[in-house]
This record gives C-alpha cells, structure tokens and sequence, in this order.
C-alpha cells in the first residue's frame, strides 16, 4: 500500500486535490471572476459574429433567389460566378487562399502570435455568395468560420488580449458562426473546439466557446437567418443486432470519409496535371459542372440543402449520389470556387446512407441520418459534434447508434481529414506514434519495416495459441 502510495505521489501528475493549505474563497473568486469575464466576452462575441454572419446567409438567399429567376438558364452564370471568384480571392486576398475553415485553423496554429487577415472577409463572403448562387457546389460554413475568426480578432484587439485569450475569443468567433450556419448552437460550439485538434480537446474552451455559439445562433435567427431544422427518422428499438449493423454502418461511412478527403484532392492534382492553370480553372470548372448537370441533374449543384434532407425524408433516392457530390465539390474548389466543404459532405453521408439501407434492407431514413453525421465526423475527425448533431436534428433516441456509428467512421478513415491544417495530438492507434525529427513531429508507423503478410500472420499465431491455450 505504501507502494502505491508513493508510486502516485511521484509519477508526474497533477492530482485534482493536490493543492496543499490553498485559500479554497480564493481560488473561488478568481474562478468567478474568470467565468464573468468570459461571459461577457462571449456574449458581445455572439452577437456581433450573428449579426455579421445572419448578414450574410440573407444575402446569399437574396443572390441565389435572383439567380433562380432564370430558371435553367442560371446555371450558364457558372462561367463568370467562377471567374469572378477565382480572380477576387487572389487579386485580393492571395494570403487567405485556403478554403475557409482550413485557412482559419492553419491561422491559429501556424503562426506564433496569432494573425487574422480582416481584409480578406469581404473577399471570401462576396466570392461565396457568388460561387453558390452560380450553381458552385460548396458550403457556406467555411465562410462564417472565417466571418466568426474575423470579427472576433477585432474584438480581442479592442479588449487588449493577450495572446492565450485572443485564441480562445476566436475559437468563440468561429463557434457563433458554425452555430448560425449549422442551427445546431451546442453543435456548432463544440465543433468549433473539437476541429482545431485531433485526439483531444481543450475543455477550459468548451464554457465561452458554448456561451458565444448559443448567443450567435440566436441573433442570427432574430433577423431571420438562423433556424433549428428537426426532422423525423423512424429510429429503431436498441438491441444487439441493430448495434452490429451500426458498427457496419461506421466502417462504411468511414470508407466513404476517405473517397471525399481523397476525391477532392484527386481533382485538383487533376487539374495540375492536365495543365489547367490560370483562367483556364474557372472555365474548365464550370463547363465540368454543367456536364455534371446534364447528365446526373441539378441536384448536385449549388448548396444542396434541400436535396440533403429529401434523402433523409426518403423523398430522393440518390444512393449513389456522393460519388457525383465528391466530383462536383472537387471540380468547384479546383476551379477556384469559395465555400466549404461540410455542406456538401452532408449532403455525401445523406446518399451513403440511402446506398447502405438498400444493400442491408434497414430504413433508409435511419441510415441516411447516420451516413449525415458519421461520415462529417470522420471527414472532419470530430466525433463528438457528429453525435451531437444527429441528436440536435433527429433526437436524443438515435445517440446509441450514431454514437458508435461515428466512432468507428473516425477511426476507419485514420490520420487523415479535410482540414490538413489539423494538428494530431493522439494517434488514433498504438500502432503509430508521433516522433520528433529535426523537421518537427512527425507520424511513424510501429511496423512500418515489417510486411503486411508477416504482420497478418503474427497476429494469427496469436490468436490460435490462444485458442489452444483456452482448451
């Protein structure tokens, strides 16, 4: 016992009560003032990111409703909508040329004191809104993330943080924007947090963060812009046999995760290898898409929204619609298209859904609802919001299986994601570590000197002497 005792006096960690003759009123006060100081923070935070961002989806359903009136004809505006987005950003934001929450994450993480461009939110919100109203298929998430970044930098320029608060009041910024953007406020508070950093999370964000998201979804919806979409899925009883098919689902979605991250990259390298370069982007891409159009139909042009939860309704049956969705998000983006990718990618894990209730013969409902959030956490590795956001849309009762849907999504896609600005904190097996080289860290396999046959073979030697052992 004694041992033990000293064994967890002296292995390196902090126990939770292991501050000695501490000033218990103290440390309240300062944790008290520390709450009141993130509340109001977060609070002015919260509105000004959903007045910003609420501004901007009015305007991009004003453009895309103008652009409607054209009927089919509008979908011609994809030749200059391209071109216009494609010389804007680089004319006049070549520093922020990432696609939008991947510019913001590499900000906050590749910089040693944190550095918002102001300048280009306009540019993105003005190249979005004419990508999307032209028929570009993309999101719209990315450009509030860097609304949210933008606004909150300037926040946290007029309170004077320091650089530890000015990261936490823009992780606040791009909480409120993914909430307006999502209409899920706990969904999009937690993603904004569990995006930056993959194998863990920092929870001293999670209170400011949740406090700035609720209040921008709010504000964005007291002008009209926000709004909390629920949607009926028959959801099955829970048992073991319904859990088994979850976990199929997961390793699905996962495979399917991988076909999007490695989809749109396969487009743009494409693009380079064909020599399409320069102007030649903007018009390869759009003609591309109108081919898209003719041959598989409009519905995997513009943002899609509608599409995405007819499928989950039942209401379009498109199982094979994310192949087409992958193409077309990829040509957009490599043709010089502004927006995000989630969108889209709900749109991938809706038709996944559709696909994998046909082979199995399970609701296409319930499936559809899964592919939605497992196949989002898997592309983004965020596991936690994926739940959380089959629970906001579809209700606490799918948890269980989207739960464990999304866990194993995550894993199968491995260290990989749409975000290449994330940074790996936890290997996602111990079959990889992370060792510092004089290039920084990097990911190494275990048994990356051992072929895959001798390592299948071990594995099952293992598991016959086990076998035997048992006998």
């Amino acid at each position: 016992m004694d041992n033990l005792n000293n064994k967890k006096e002296n292995d390196g960690f902090i126990r939770i009560n292991s501050t000695e003759g501490g000033d218990i009123v103290r440390d309240e006060v300062w944790l008290i003032c520390t709450v009141i100081k993130w509340v109001l923070i977060a609070v002015v935070t919260g509105i000004s990111v959903g007045l910003v961002a609420g501004g901007f989806l009015l305007a991009l359903h004003w453009a895309t409703a103008m652009a409607a009136r054209l009927g089919t004809w509008h979908y011609l505006l994809l030749f200059p909508g391209l071109l216009v987005s494609y010389f804007l950003v680089r004319l006049l934001a070549p520093q922020s040329a990432g696609h939008g929450t991947e510019a913001v994450i590499d900000a906050i993480h590749n910089s040693k004191r944190t550095l918002i461009d102001v300048k280009a939110v306009p540019v993105k919100i003005v190249a979005t809104i004419v990508t999307i109203s032209s028929g570009g298929s993309v999101g719209i998430e990315g450009p509030c993330a860097q609304i949210g970044s933008g606004v909150s930098y300037v926040l946290g320029k007029i309170f004077n943080l320091d650089e530890s608060d000015m990261k936490k009041i823009i992780v606040c910024g791009i909480a409120a924007g993914f909430c307006a953007v999502f209409g899920t406020p706990v969904t999009g508070a937690i993603f904004a947090v569990e995006v930056l950093f993959v194998g863990s999370m920092f929870y001293d964000m999670l209170f400011p963060s949740l406090i700035s998201g609720i209040v921008g979804y709010f504000t964005a919806a007291s002008i009209g812009a926000g709004h909390l979409p629920l949607y009926t899925v028959a959801i099955p009883q829970i048992g073991p046999w319904i859990l088994v098919q979850s976990l199929a689902a997961g390793v699905f979605f996962g495979l399917v995760a991988i076909a999007n991250i490695e989809g749109i990259h396969l487009v743009n390298k494409a693009f380079i290898r064909c020599g399409v370069e320069g102007w030649k982007r903007p018009v390869v891409g759009a003609t591309l898409l109108l081919l898209i159009a003719l041959i598989f139909g409009r519905e995997f042009l513009g943002l899609g929204t509608d599409t995405i939860w007819g499928m989950v309704a039942g209401e379009k049956p498109l199982p094979f619609g994310f192949i087409v969705k992958i193409a077309a998000m990829g040509v957009t983006l490599a043709a010089g298209g502004c927006g995000g990718e989630i969108t889209p990618t709900l749109f991938i894990g809706a038709s996944a859904g559709l696909l994998f209730s046909y082979i199995f013969g399970l609701d296409p409902s319930f499936c559809g609802a899964l592919g939605v959030c497992a196949v989002l956490a898997a592309s983004t590795n965020t596991p936690v919001s994926g739940t959380l956001l089959a629970m906001e849309l579809f209700g606490s009762q799918i948890a269980a299986f989207a739960g464990l849907a999304c866990a194993v999504s995550y894993l199968v896609v491995g260290h990989r994601s749409l975000y290449p600005t994330q940074v790996l904190l936890s290997p996602k097996s111990r079959t990889f570590f992370i060792r510092r080289t004089e290039r920084g860290e990097e990911l190494v396999r275990r048994f990356n000197s051992i072929s895959l046959p001798r390592i299948v073979k071990f594995y099952l030697e293992m598991m016959k002497r086990r076998l035997i052992d048992r006998r």
